[in-house]
């Protein structure tokens, strides 16, 4: 048996990546546990994981805008490279898996002297001049053109991520670790984890540890039963961080109204009981709904362009509309478009006559669905959690692997 530890952000989308592969290999026998800052440990509950705090807490992103989401990532690495390898340390860890967009965990580990791999929970933050940085809209675009437009952006990146940057370099000094200040060089060679499926993404080269899996997900609770006789399911999801947002939402109600759809609409706890129930039409509106359940009867579905949902429609070959919001969905929305998986709408353009449209053309073009069969087969045989926890034993000592 082997104490592993995870090393993620508090977000409620990273939490549920991780644990469903902690959950796997627990049932094997390890012992998993969730590191990280105090916002974390409730997560960790909700994924039956014990947690092991770093004495740290980190900004509530909700409706974050860019600076306050600047200052709050650079604070969280700051807070896993000043107390994560005493942190390690002190569990006696055996090996790391550290979320791909925290780099000071991966940094922590190194300094406590702890194996470690990498998993990207999001979209994979490879830095390649052949593709733009994850979080921008940009299309893919071949040539020398489009290496220089996206030098141009990984320099706007790097500006962007200057304080992340300092935080780094202080824990390389600190604990005598070579410089690496960007995020892209702590991806671990060795075995970095990856949801998200080639094609999917823009073309490029990933580095010798990429192993895409697939989503990584373990048996979902809930069930759903369609109606029938309405017409087609459709269903909508801004995420978890992104929920409240009620305009959106009831544009999204009146779209599907108009086209006589049966909306199903999650809203993630962002909306008052009052609220949810005076939207447009007639959705049936929760919190939360069983994802992949819903998925499975739907002609279509309205996402923010995470991650999770992308890969759960794409997985069930439902063709979306897409309204990226924040983090790195415009960026996936991107390669949705370049894919011809989806309809993209910036925020400020998502009106009830623009989702309208978008809903009436992936519902009508069946070149949506078929753009999916490449994704939904190359996911069915990415192996899932099962393959991420047999390559994550893989690289444990032999005397704890079993």
């Amino acid at each position: 048996m082997a104490l592993i530890a995870f090393c993620l952000p508090a977000l409620p989308s990273h939490a549920a990546v991780h644990g469903a592969l902690a959950r796997t290999l627990a049932a094997r026998g390890h012992d998993c546990r969730m590191v990280g800052a105090e916002g974390l440990r409730a997560l960790a509950a909700r994924e039956g994981l014990r947690f092991e705090g770093l004495g740290t807490r980190e900004a509530d992103l909700r409706g974050a805008g860019l600076v306050r989401t600047l200052l709050a990532t650079a604070a969280a690495t700051r807070g896993f490279v000043r107390r994560g390898p005493e942190a390690l340390g002190r569990l006696a860890s055996d090996l790391v898996v550290a979320d791909q967009a925290e780099p000071g965990a991966s940094l922590a580990a190194e300094a406590a002297g702890v194996p470690r791999i990498t998993l990207a929970s999001a979209l994979p933050l490879d830095r390649d001049e052949a593709i733009p940085p994850p979080f921008v809209n940009w299309p893919f675009l071949e040539g020398e053109a489009g290496r220089k437009r996206n030098r141009g952006g990984w320099r706007v990146a790097d500006a962007l991520m200057t304080l992340q940057s300092r935080a780094l370099a202080e824990g390389c000094r600190a604990h005598r670790l070579p410089m690496r200040r960007h995020i892209h060089e702590w991806i671990s060679e060795a075995l970095d984890l990856r949801q998200f499926v080639p094609s999917l993404d823009f073309p490029h080269a990933s580095g010798p540890g990429a192993r895409a899996v697939g989503p990584l997900r373990t048996e979902e609770a809930g069930a759903f039963e369609a109606e029938t006789g309405r017409g087609p399911l459709v269903f909508a999801s801004l995420g978890t961080l992104q929920g409240g947002r009620r305009a959106l939402f009831a544009a999204m109600a009146e779209a599907a109204a108009d086209l006589g759809v049966v909306l199903a609409l999650a809203h993630g706890g962002g909306l008052t009981e009052a609220e949810a129930g005076g939207l447009p039409g007639a959705p049936t509106v929760r919190d939360f709904f069983p994802q992949r359940a819903v998925l499975a009867h739907a002609a279509a579905c309205v996402t923010h362009a995470g991650l999770n949902t992308v890969l759960d429609c794409a997985a069930a070959q439902v063709p979306m509309v897409a309204i990226p919001l924040a983090f790195e969905q415009p960026g996936t929305a991107a390669r949705l478009a370049f894919h011809g998986a989806a309809r993209v709408l910036p925020r400020r353009r998502a009106s009830r006559a623009a989702i309208r449209e978008g809903l009436a053309a992936v519902l009508s073009d069946p070149s949506y669905r078929a753009a999916l069969a490449v994704p939904a087969a190359e996911i069915a045989a990415a192996g899932g959690v099962t393959r991420a926890a047999d390559l994550v034993e893989a690289r444990l000592p032999r005397r704890l692997a079993a």
